[in-house]
Parts: structure tokens; sequence; C-alpha cells
């Protein structure tokens, strides 16, 4: 062989070599990222975390999700320090009352284009609750979902002679006297009207608003109106739970979500009103609690809080048609199916609840049976600083069960405040 061939074969294999070795260095230059900021990763676990981050990067190897984890307690506040330091990941998980406010100060993007160019089944399999949009624009893809209901302890209930849940507001007074025994530290509930976090008016509050007959506000008018008749026979009633039969653990005024969770965990505490969310809590909390899940009891009317947790993108994303593909996949129905099963979440889709294996979760279908009756609402999808007029809700409510206040006096107050609020957002 000449010297002149032997050079270029050499060439060409060294060319050849280079672009071998190059073909990940440029499939690696090629691959997006999509930064995902969210509190979930110390409540899931890192395992879980890591199996979700391969298996969508499996289905879109030219993308890497990258999770930013960040502790729930004063996230909400951190996404506002991120945003103005323009350094908000590519997409924010948020809570239902933080939609609207962060869509007014420019943090997260309107997804209705993107939602109109998906087959119709993506989006109507996604429970109605979470089609609320805010000054007509879609903000949000939940990744799961659930409403409050009424857990019991079934070995509490038995002792007491009961052989089932309170079904109505009568029953559940009744009961409640038989469950407390202030003696032996044994409590019909754990009222939470703690400041902190807001979202305490979701259990106990309103609630008992809309199964009351009351309506939080007029679509019409854009005004407060749960300071009605019924809303204010509903929170007497509350007060008269609270202060005349004293069903509650001592310390209404602080205790919170923690403190809920912690004394029903106990043995000690009958009855509890939370979310699907609570069932893997309780698995950690006391594994052994023998307790049921049933519909709120009925007062005039049905009615519950549905929360979720939601997905969206944020103007600051590097690339946002990657930070919408794995938006939609986490709320399709393969991220729903795998979300809901590694992290015990209640499905945020219709086509996954409706899944064989999740029926066969048992505690779980009275949630089913809870957002498919009257009054299942998510008004935190409507208001503008749910944060501050939850707040506001919280003080009154407080200022109504000490006595600082009528009920009357308190919800009017309440209202007045919410009007300036929504006044302002228009």
């Amino acid at each position: 062989m000449d010297q002149h061939r032997r050079s270029s074969l050499l060439t060409l294999a060294a060319m050849a070599f280079a672009s071998a070795i190059s073909l990940p260095t440029l499939a690696l230059a090629q691959q997006k990222e999509v930064r995902w900021g969210q509190w979930k990763g110390t409540e899931v676990g890192e395992k879980f975390m890591g199996e979700l981050k391969a298996a969508f990067e499996k289905d879109h190897p030219d993308i890497k999700l990258t999770p930013v984890d960040s502790p729930f307690t004063g996230f909400h506040d951190r996404a506002i320090v991120l945003h103005q330091a323009k350094k908000l990941p590519d997409v924010l998980l948020v809570q239902v009352d933080w939609v609207a406010e962060f869509a007014d100060l420019g943090m997260i993007e309107p997804i209705d284009e993107r939602i109109a160019k998906e087959p119709k089944e993506f989006f109507s399999n996604i429970p109605e609750t979470f089609h609320a949009k805010w000054k007509g624009k879609q903000y949000y893809l939940p990744i799961e979902s659930g409403a409050v209901a009424l857990f019991w302890n079934t070995d509490r209930f038995k002792e007491a002679g009961l052989s089932g849940p309170p079904k109505t507001w009568d029953e559940f007074a009744e009961y409640s006297r038989k469950l407390t025994n202030p003696d032996k530290r044994q409590f019909a509930i754990t009222g939470t009207l703690q400041a902190e976090p807001p979202t305490n008016m979701t259990y106990d509050i309103y609630p008992l608003l809309l199964q009351g007959g009351a309506t939080l506000m007029d679509p019409a008018t854009n005004k407060a109106v749960f300071n009605s008749p019924e809303g204010v026979a509903a929170i007497e009633w509350y007060i008269d739970r609270v202060n005349k039969d004293k069903i509650s653990v001592p310390g209404v005024l602080s205790n919170g979500e923690k403190e809920k969770r912690a004394n029903f965990a106990s043995g000690n505490v009958a009855m509890m009103f939370e979310g699907p969310w609570g069932v893997a809590i309780q698995k950690q909390l006391n594994p052994n609690l023998n307790y049921d899940i049933a519909p709120l009891p009925k007062g005039k009317s049905t009615g519950t809080m549905v929360r979720g947790s939601l997905n969206t993108i944020s103007s600051q994303a590097q690339d946002k048609d990657a930070a919408w593909t794995f938006m939609k996949w986490l709320s399709g129905p393969k991220g729903i199916e795998m979300w809901a099963k590694g992290t015990g979440g209640f499905p945020a889709r219709t086509d996954v609840a409706n899944q064989d294996w999740f029926k066969e979760r048992k505690l779980f279908q009275a949630f089913v049976t809870q957002m498919a009756q009257p009054n299942a609402q998510s008004p935190f999808l409507s208001m503008p600083n749910a944060v501050q007029m939850n707040k506001v809700m919280t003080t009154e409510i407080q200022n109504a069960v000490q006595g600082k206040k009528t009920a009357k006096q308190a919800l009017d107050d309440a209202a007045a405040e919410w009007n300036k609020v929504l006044a302002a957002a228009k």
C-alpha cells in the first residue's frame, strides 16, 4: 500500500472515530433542560422522584428533567422572590390559591393555545373543577386533586355504640357529644383555626358555609355573599359545637393541619376533616390506626372544597415548548397514573380514576362520591389574592369564636375586605 493511500485511510479512520465520540456530546448539547420547581420531593421521596424523572426522560430523551425541591412552608413567597430576581424555574408547581395572584403578577403563562392543539380527550378527562379560568384564560394543569371528606376512627365509634359515620349536621352534633370525654382527653374533632397556613379554612369553614346553603362569591356581581343568613347560621352552628358542646381539642385558634393529623393518628380524636393526601400521611403517622372515610355530613345541602397541586409554565421558562411537553406528560394518562400509584395521590384525570386498580383502593371511594355531589367547589381559582382573602376569613372566624364579634359582624367584615380585593382585581 503506497504512503498516500495509507495516509488517506488513516485520515478517514480518524474522522470516523472523531465523529463517533462526538455523537454523544452533540446529542447532549442538543438536549433541552426543564427545571421543575416544586415542594413534593421531600413528601414523596427521592426514590420516586428519580423514577418519575427516568420515565419522562425515557419518553422524551431530548429533554433533561431537573426537579428543584423546596419546602412547602414559604414556597409561595419564595416563588415571588425568584420572579423578582428573574430566576423562576421553567415549570412551577402551585396551589389552587396562587393561580390568579401569580397570573396577575406575570409569573405564569396562559396555555389555552397549547391545550387547543391536543386531542379533545386530553383536557376533557381533567375534572371540570380544574377547567376554571382566570380572566378568561387557562394557566395550569393538575397533577393531583381531591376534596375534603370525613375521616372517622372505627374503634372510637364502636366504643361509643355508633355503627357508622354521621350523615347530617344533627347526627354530627349528637355523635360528637358522645365521642367527647375531656377526662380521658378524648374529643370528636380538632378545630383548626390556626392563622398559618391560611389554607386551614379549606377544612372547617368553607365546606360548612356551602353545606349551610351559603354561596361564597356571586359570579354575576363578583362580590362576596357568604354573609347571608345561611352563612351566619352555619358559623353560629360551628361556634356552638366548639364553645357549648366543647367537642374540639382545646386550642382551636392555635391548632392547624399538623396538629389535626397528629391528634387523629394518636387515636384520641374520633373524626377529622381531611383530603385524600391524608391517607398517606396517616400511614406514616400510625399505620395501625383503624379508620374509614365518608362524605362530609349534610346540612341544608352538601358541600366541600376541592384542592389540587397544579403545574404552570413560568413566564421566565428558557424553553416553553419543552416545559409544555413535561407538563402535558405529567398531566396525561401515563403521568397521572404513575403519580397516583407512586404517591398515593388522588388522580386528577377521570380516565385514570375509573381504572380498576384505583377502584380497589377502598379508602379513596368516599372522595369520588364527595366530588360528584353538589357544591364540590374550588373557589380559590377565582380569587385574585386567595392567600390574603383566606387570612381575612381566618381572622374574622377567630373573632367570632372568641366572642369578640357576632357571627354576623365577623362575616360582614370579612365580606367587606374580600370585596375590596375583588374590586381591585377587575
